[in-house]
């Protein structure tokens, strides 16, 4: 992605740490305190080096904060929260947060009391064992999808599955070959501008056999989890195509959520900058600006 990487010397301003993931001073200090150094800030998103990664924070609840949602925030004295949303339909979310904003758990309670955990990253972890998971590539060619023309089928497919192991939301999201186990389906109607993360509303709309199945899927079974992946091309700051593709992929929910009515609190937005390019080129490439969503579900349960 083009684009100008900002400044990372200096420390944040209050301004920069009241927007960082709507979390106080003693939050965001204790963020950088764990040894995370902030590499750039752009409105919303941090990106940090940790452990010798690239890792973007945001508010992970920003979805659930749409207008005629009615949202309350408690905040613990380690910097870690509890949101809970009435919405409109009665539905209520209660979501727990980490103090960097990561989400750790959510609960889904219908208007009829029916409860359903989405997925609950404070019970330990499960090890991972290396051996009993596929091959990168091999996955990723089992999946067999293109574009969104197969999208029902394949998205059907990945949730009657059964992947014999079980994993926490985090491994998913931070390993890729735990997250290559559920198919990526390509959004072949999104496609992003150099730098922007914006989507014309013609390109929202294209979306129809996208956004219906995926209400109807979630209807069908509450407890579905979406990740929806953005990405970029490789041309410019690492940290700023981090951030950017983080947006892309919120702007690709939002866009789901605002057209299609796909229920937001069910959906994890996630972006992988340039870090997995679909053409190997360090050049301006289309095919490398472009969204993805995943069916996880039964990898989290």
């Amino acid at each position: 992605m083009t684009g100008t990487s900002e400044d990372s010397g200096g420390g944040m301003s209050k301004f920069e740490k009241a927007i960082l993931l709507g979390l106080g001073a003693v939050a965001v200090g204790k963020i950088l305190d764990n040894g995370d150094e902030v590499k750039s800030r752009s409105g919303d998103r941090v990106v940090v080096e940790r452990e010798g990664e690239l890792r973007v924070l945001k508010d992970d609840d920003a979805l659930l904060r749409r207008a005629g949602n009615e949202v309350r925030t408690e905040t613990f004295d380690d910097g870690s929260t509890r949101t809970t949303v009435n919405k409109e339909d009665g539905t209520r979310i209660v979501t727990i947060r980490s103090v960097d904003g990561t989400v750790l758990r959510r609960l889904r309670v219908l208007p009829d009391g029916s409860e359903y955990v989405l997925f609950d990253d404070t019970r330990e972890e499960r090890k991972i064992v290396a051996s009993k998971l596929p091959d990168i590539v091999a996955a990723e060619q089992r999946a067999g999808v293109k574009g969104e023309a197969e999208l029902r089928a394949a998205l059907e497919a990945q949730a009657a599955a059964d992947r014999g192991q079980t994993f926490s939301l985090r491994q998913v999201r931070d390993i890729a070959q735990v997250r290559a186990i559920a198919p990526e389906i390509e959004l072949d109607a999104v496609r992003f501008a150099t730098g922007s993360a914006a989507i014309a509303p013609e390109q929202a709309r294209s979306l129809a056999r996208i956004g219906n199945t995926l209400r109807d899927m979630v209807a069908n079974d509450p407890r579905t989890v979406l990740l929806i992946e953005g990405h970029t091309d490789a041309v410019g700051d690492a940290t700023y195509n981090l951030a950017l593709s983080d947006r892309r992929a919120e702007t690709v929910a939002l866009a789901l959520t605002e057209y299609f009515d796909v229920p937001e609190e069910n959906m994890i937005v996630q972006g992988y900058g340039e870090s997995q390019l679909k053409v190997p080129t360090l050049n301006a490439e289309q095919l490398n600006r472009r969204a993805v969503v995943r069916n996880i579900t039964a990898l989290l349960r």
